[in-house]
């Protein structure tokens, strides 16, 4: 090869990276409830219980002590549940559910968070030096949150995280610690009933109430937070995330006094969240980050 056809090749290997690389940067950030394959890809754990998987949990030295203290989080993520956890001792059982769950809540969080920086980087530009692509990511966004005044400062009262505190509380008292039939069978441990537009669902006993089901942990979880994103009845809860990220103060203790709609219970129920957030320390995880170099997925069959 001449000196020319070398400067041609290594030029257009360049323009190949440049343009790769173009592509990349260009990718917009999906919101968690619209990844149709939210886990890593990698080979999946099959397994048959809930012993097997404290078996797992103990063999790789996962526990919520270790997580608190160094605010690493390993990339474990756990698709379904045993249908089996109430055959564990009561400690097992309730560090156990809160281990499986919180590594899929904090990629929800954190695919939430992509979402939420790229509509920041838009708010600070000019509507002029928008991209075709990133107009029309706006647009979905506007629409799937359901925000009609055309305000991105509107938009991002809506984008943001549900504390990680929080979402376990609901999760242990909406599914009793992953042992409901619907958490089991549908993979809804946050008591979600079947939207206006339809999708999967379970019914209860006589077929009266159509409760929201779906295909793994990570869609279960991401609809609920797209639920209190979303509906007009958690106004409440968006101004007071919105002042409680001012002050540096963003905790699941705080916020659950925004839930007294959730529940028929009222404040009986946000009393109840606040309860199991403090004694079993669920707010503990607020500032842990995803080792994605720790990775596992695993999935039980019934």
């Amino acid at each position: 090869m001449s000196l020319l056809q070398r400067i041609f090749s290594t030029l257009a290997c360049c323009s190949l990276l440049v343009s790769s690389f173009t592509l990349a940067s260009d990718k917009l950030p999906l919101s968690p409830d619209q990844l149709s394959q939210p886990y890593p890809d990698i080979a999946v754990t099959t397994l048959h219980s809930a012993p097997e998987l404290i078996a797992v949990f103990k063999q790789h030295d996962y526990q919520l002590e270790k997580i608190a203290n160094s605010s690493k989080l390993p990339a474990y993520f756990i698709e379904n549940l045993p249908d089996d956890l109430n055959s564990l001792p009561v400690q097992q059982k309730t560090s156990g559910f809160i281990r499986l769950l919180l590594p899929t809540i904090q990629a929800v969080n954190d695919q939430i968070l992509a979402v939420r920086h790229q509509v920041e980087v838009l708010a600070n530009k000019e509507t002029t030096e928008w991209s075709s692509n990133e107009k029309q990511w706006i647009k979905q966004l506007y629409a799937s949150y359901n925000v009609k005044s055309g305000d991105i400062q509107q938009l991002l009262l809506h984008i943001d995280i549900i504390p990680v505190g929080m979402v376990l509380a609901q999760g242990i008292d909406e599914s009793g610690w992953g042992t409901s039939h619907f958490a089991i069978k549908g993979n809804s441990l946050y008591g979600e009933h079947l939207p206006a537009h339809g999708g999967k669902y379970l019914t209860t006993p006589g077929g009266h109430v159509k409760v929201a089901a779906f295909d793994n942990l990570y869609q279960g979880t991401a609809s609920y937070m797209h639920n209190l994103n979303t509906t007009g009845a958690y106004k409440e809860l968006w101004n007071l995330r919105h002042q409680l990220r001012k002050q540096n103060n963003l905790t699941g203790y705080e916020l659950v006094q925004a839930l007294s709609h959730y529940s028929t219970r009222g404040e009986a129920y946000v009393d109840n969240l606040r309860a199991l957030i403090t004694h079993h320390k669920l707010d503990s995880f607020d500032n842990v980050e995803l080792d994605k170099q720790q990775s596992l997925r695993v999935r039980f069959t019934h």
